[in-house]
């Protein structure tokens, strides 16, 4: 075969191999930002739930205390275990909020935003060590 033509057939099963290669990457990064947008809305869909249940226990205690107004004592224990359970709820909405700070900072780049791999050292994009 002519020399050209095998320089040519070489320049386009290189770049093919590039191609190939940045598909690979934009795939792997896409793949990556789902799951981390899945797992992020499952969290929030659960903190949506325990915001609820802390409106509502924040409603219970209301009702307590406007008994307690009205002339009909409300028991201190039951009170304090509502007020307890309340807190707990809120403690359990901060973890999770932390941690979806902690899963949208895991899988990017700090220096530029970009999406990386598990194991890299450097960002692919900027360079930037992670």
């Amino acid at each position: 075969m002519n020399e050209k033509l095998i320089d040519i057939l070489e320049m386009v099963q290189r770049t093919a191999v590039q191609v190939g290669d940045t598909a690979s990457d934009v795939a792997y990064g896409v793949g990556k930002k789902t799951e981390e947008l899945l797992s992020v809305a499952k969290l929030n869909i659960r903190i949506v739930d325990l915001k609820a249940e802390v409106n509502t226990s924040m409603r219970e205690v209301g009702e307590m205390l406007y008994a307690t107004h009205t002339g009909t004592p409300t028991d201190s224990e039951i009170l304090q275990a509502k007020l307890e359970e309340i807190d707990g709820l809120k403690a359990e909405i901060a973890a999770l909020e932390a941690q979806i700070g902690k899963e949208r900072a895991a899988h990017t780049c700090a220096t530029c935003g970009a999406v990386v791999r598990d194991g890299d050292a450097f960002c692919r994009e900027c360079g930037g060590k992670l």
